[in-house]
């Protein structure tokens, strides 16, 4: 099976902000126009093109995503709810974008482990992101009537299943190739 990973296109929060949508609920931005433009385009891309399946986080950035790849490909989309996006405080407190933004700055530079100084000491870990995830993906990866998946969802949750924490910027709608070697612990 070749398992192929995508981030969702660019989104927008105007929508979520105007709202006054706080934690989660902030999370709930549809995708830009760039966006939409962004997965028109990856749906194109010949790796992908062949897909029997799609398996989309349910937060609709990487939905909508999926669901343009979907019509072009012709795959249908499965939603595994447990693939959504990183978490920025464990409790589900209401924390603001720019909070979100500092703490996954801060993830990032720890390479998804807590260290002593932290200014958030609640969000989830490298470890905690990547259990949480793969028992969502491994059964999709033991099927026999699939050989060509894609996975759309998020730059946490690609650096989880690549197993790299501290992985440098993931572009909207960038395609990666997901090996075996990833999964191994």
């Amino acid at each position: 099976m070749t398992v192929y990973l995508m981030r969702h296109g660019e989104p927008t929060y105007e929508d979520t902000e105007a709202l006054g949508l706080k934690g989660q609920g902030a999370e709930l931005g549809q995708l830009t126009r760039l966006g939409i433009a962004q997965a028109e385009e990856a749906a194109q891309d010949p790796r992908i093109r062949d897909c029997d399946l799609i398996v989309s986080s349910p937060y609709p950035r990487a939905l909508h995503t999926a669901a343009i790849v979907s019509r072009v490909t012709g795959a249908p989309i499965d939603v595994a709810p447990g693939i959504f996006e990183w978490i920025p405080d464990l409790d589900w407190a209401e924390v603001s974008q720019q909070d979100i933004h500092d703490a996954w700055q801060e993830y990032k530079r720890n390479g998804g482990v807590h260290m002593p100084g932290d200014r958030y000491h609640n969000w989830e870990t490298h470890a905690q992101l990547r259990a949480r995830v793969l028992p969502w993906i491994l059964p999709y990866l033991e099927r026999a009537d699939i050989s060509r998946l894609l996975i759309v969802s998020h730059g946490g949750v690609m650096r989880a299943l690549l197993n790299q924490p501290s992985l440098k910027k993931i572009r909207y709608c960038e395609i990666r190739e997901l090996t075996p070697d990833c999964l191994a612990d």
